[in-house]
Formats: C-alpha cells, sequence, structure tokens
C-alpha cells in the first residue's frame, strides 16, 4: 500500500481524527514528512502527540488501537506503543483485518 493509499483510507483517517491530528495527516505527502510533523508537533506541543495517542488508546477498539500502535511505530515512537501494549505491541497484529490490516501494514512497511 502506498502511502497515498494509506493516508486516504478510512482507518488511518480515523485514527488521526480521533487525536485530533487530521490536519497532520492531510499535509503529509511521505511517511517522512508524516514523521517530521509528528515529531515536530510533539517537540512544540511539551509532548502534545505522546498525550493524544495515551487518550486515544484508551478509547479505542481493538483494531483501532493495533493501528495506533502502528502509527507510532511508523512516527518514531515505537517505545510508547510498547508502553501502552504492556511489551506486546505486536502479538495483535494477526487479530486485525480488512482496511484496518492493510493499514497496520503500510505503517510496517513504511518507505520500503
Amino acid at each position: 500500500m502506498s502511502f497515498r493509499d494509506f493516508k486516504n483510507g478510512e482507518p488511518a483517517k480515523a485514527i488521526f481524527r480521533a487525536m485530533g491530528l487530521g490536519s497532520y495527516l492531510d499535509a503529509a505527502g511521505s511517511w517522512y514528512a508524516l514523521r517530521h510533523l509528528i515529531v515536530d508537533f510533539n517537540d512544540k506541543s511539551s509532548g502534545g502527540f505522546v498525550d493524544r495517542a495515551r487518550k486515544c488508546d484508551g478509547v479505542a477498539s481493538s483494531g483501532e488501537r493495533t493501528l495506533l500502535h502502528a502509527v507510532l511505530f511508523a512516527t518514531d515512537f515505537a517505545w510508547l506503543a510498547d508502553e501502552l501494549a504492556d511489551g506486546r505491541a505486536w502479538r495483535k497484529m494477526d487479530n486485525v483485518s480488512g482496511a484496518y490490516r492493510r493499514a497496520v501494514a503500510a505503517c510496517v512497511e513504511g518507505d520500503a
């Protein structure tokens, strides 16, 4: 899946909207740009991305939560995915199907 397909897919849009960061996904043209935008946002907001991801993790469905953890991995916050999943972020990957599974795979593939 291309980055464009990922960002235009409903699962990605839903996760970023849930965190109030839909405009950051919209503005990114690549995985590199998304990482840069999110890291910059987190730095300028004194951990705002981390805070929003933690809140989203607490209310997300199982599929959304798995995608959130994959997004954290893709944006250089893998440590947070591990923390939120008690070190087991990748164990739930095979419980996701359909569009969410494709979006998770895209995050893992990244720029490959």
